[in-house]
C-alpha cells in the first residue's frame, strides 16, 4: 500500500509538469506527497572554479530558485486536493535522494522525466538508474 509518496523536484519544467501526475496519485492512492529538492553542492563548486563566484553565494541563489520550483509544485498539488509537503537539503543529490527515502519511509520515489540533452540531462539519467538500484522501494519515472 502506498502512503507516503517522494516526489524529487529539479529545477526543471518537467519537475513542474510531473507535479499534477504525482498530485492525481497521490490523492487516487489517499497517500502523502513528499516534495524532496536536493541542492547539488558539488555543482556549486563547479560553478565556484568556471565562475570565480563565491560558492556561498552560489548555493543561496540555488536554494532560492529550489524553493521556488518546490512552492510551485506545491501550489500545483494543493489545487488538486493532494496532502504535501516540502523538504529540501544540500548535498549530493543520489545520496541525500536515497536517505531521504529511508528517512520518510517512502513507498514509492517519483522522479519527472528530463527530456533535455546534454552532459546535464545524462548526468540525471545516470543518477536515476543508480538509485533504481540503491533504493529499496519502487520507483516511477513520469
Amino acid at each position: 500500500m502506498i502512503k507516503r509518496i517522494l516526489y524529487v523536484v529539479t529545477t526543471t519544467q518537467e519537475a513542474l509538469k510531473g507535479a499534477a501526475f504525482v498530485a492525481e496519485l497521490a490523492k487516487s492512492l489517499g497517500a502523502q506527497i513528499i516534495a524532496y529538492g536536493v541542492v547539488d553542492t558539488s555543482a556549486a563548486q563547479r560553478l565556484t572554479q568556471a565562475t570565480g563566484e563565491p560558492e556561498s553565494e552560489i548555493v543561496v541563489k540555488m536554494e532560492e530558485d529550489a524553493w521556488h520550483y518546490l512552492y510551485d509544485v506545491e501550489d500545483t498539488c494543493k489545487s488538486l486536493g493532494a496532502m504535501i509537503v516540502l523538504q529540501q537539503e544540500e548535498g549530493f543529490p543520489d545520496s541525500r535522494i536515497a536517505a531521504a527515502a529511508k528517512k520518510f519511509r517512502a513507498d514509492i520515489v517519483v522522479f519527472a522525466r528530463s527530456r533535455g540533452a546534454g552532459a546535464a540531462h545524462s548526468r540525471r539519467e545516470r543518477s536515476i538508474t543508480s538509485l533504481i538500484e540503491r533504493l529499496d522501494c519502487p520507483v516511477l519515472v513520469v
